[in-house]
């Protein structure tokens, strides 16, 4: 009899399980089909052969007709096993018992393949969860407009000292990004060597055509100056 309440109990917890995992879905054998419709033992009823499963929306979330518990998710091999386990140990009680608890094994039988039948039809998880909605698109990265850019060079022309310049080109640099050609134009602006490297050092993270960047060389009339330039513009 204590096995038989350790059967029933069993039974009873195994109810709450009947939703699956994908993963274990893919590891189904090839026999389970033929395991599910199995003849019974000599003196058990016949099952039932189930209905076919409800089909699935996968438009939205898939709630079980009927579904009045928790739904939880579990694997389903595992969950077979240990069916088929409670399904043996009910199968050994019955062999021992008298009469009257072959005929309660026997309707614990019924529900035992009633739960089996539930766990074999249970929705994969895709279609039991919503799916995620997509990632946000990343911000497009665009070089200054053209207007913007031609008020910004303006602004910087009209300034008559250096540290002014390097000021106003500081403050528009903020939020902007810049091609090769409209950083030949800022250098432009400045008439030592020393303040054009100061540009480069600035603007070296806006660029965003940076394959152009030998052409920056251009502004620069002494070697010296040139490798400065390419090794403000090589590094990191």
């Amino acid at each position: 009899m204590k096995a038989l309440a350790i059967a029933v109990a069993l039974l009873t917890s195994a109810t709450s399980f009947a939703q699956t995992s994908p993963q274990v879905e893919k590891q189904q054998a090839p026999d389970a089909t033929m395991e599910k419709f199995r003849p019974p033992p000599s003196g058990r009823p016949m099952p039932q052969q189930p209905a076919e499963p409800p089909r699935h929306n996968n438009s939205g979330p898939f709630v079980p007709p009927n579904s009045t518990g928790t739904l939880v998710v579990v694997s389903r091999e595992d969950l077979a096993q240990r069916l088929e386990r409670l399904e043996r140990l009910m199968e050994d009680i019955e062999d021992r018992a008298d009469r009257d608890t072959r005929s309660k094994v026997r309707k614990a039988q019924e529900q035992l393949e009633s739960v089996r039948r539930q766990v074999t039809d249970a929705p994969l998880l895709a279609t039991v969860m919503p799916r995620p909605p997509p990632p946000p698109p990343e911000p497009m990265i665009r070089p200054m407009a053209d207007g913007s850019f031609q008020r910004w060079h303006d602004a910087i022309a009209r300034e008559n000292f250096t540290d002014d310049k390097l000021r106003v080109l500081n403050t528009g640099l903020q939020g902007n990004y810049l091609l090769v050609s409209q950083v030949m134009r800022l250098m432009e602006r400045f008439s030592f060597n020393d303040d054009k490297i100061n540009v480069l050092r600035a603007v070296k993270s806006r660029i965003l055509d940076t394959e152009n960047n030998y052409q920056l060389y251009n502004a620069f009339q002494f070697s010296a100056d040139k490798k400065r330039a390419q090794d403000i513009l090589s590094s990191r």
